[in-house]
């Protein structure tokens, strides 16, 4: 996800496919399908790299990508505070990616759902400027407007 390769357009693409996949999942979920192929194109997108070259480095391009991960897994209702905790989800994300759904128990399913539904959620947040600011960059901010106001 570094800038070069995930601009405005891939970002959107990303916005789409995580909802659809999260949808597709739902469908495995309760049987009526067997597959998602729009979680595995949410993959390809988020990593940048199509046909088979994917890896966890390519999956953790740069820092805002771990952030949107981890933000994205924290609507899922876990806690993922540590590196381990998010090399264990881009471990069940490589594994679904290749060897589809089909062995993967339920709650790694359910989990897959969520943070496609977390993932579409971040994404339109930061699309639309809605992700909050650090603290003290809401001080500066408040700063320098009063300093215009006057």
């Amino acid at each position: 996800m570094t800038s070069r390769n995930f601009g405005r357009v891939s970002r959107d693409r990303a916005v789409e496919l995580s909802l659809d996949a999260a949808m597709e999942i739902e469908d495995v979920i309760t049987g009526a399908s067997s597959d998602a192929p729009k979680l595995r194109d949410l993959i390809e997108t988020l990593s940048g790299s199509e046909g088979g070259n994917l890896s966890k480095k390519s999956l953790l391009s740069d820092v805002r990508a771990a952030s949107l991960y981890g933000r994205a897994a924290a609507v899922t209702g876990r806690q993922y505070q540590s590196v381990s905790d998010l090399d264990q989800i881009l471990d069940l994300f490589l594994k679904i990616y290749k060897l589809g759904l089909k062995p993967m128990q339920p709650e790694d399913l359910e989990f897959a759902r969520d943070f496609c539904l977390g993932l579409n959620r971040q994404l339109i947040d930061e699309a639309y400027g809605r992700t909050p600011e650090p603290p003290r960059a809401q001080i500066r901010s408040r700063r320098s407007h009063t300093q215009y106001a006057r």
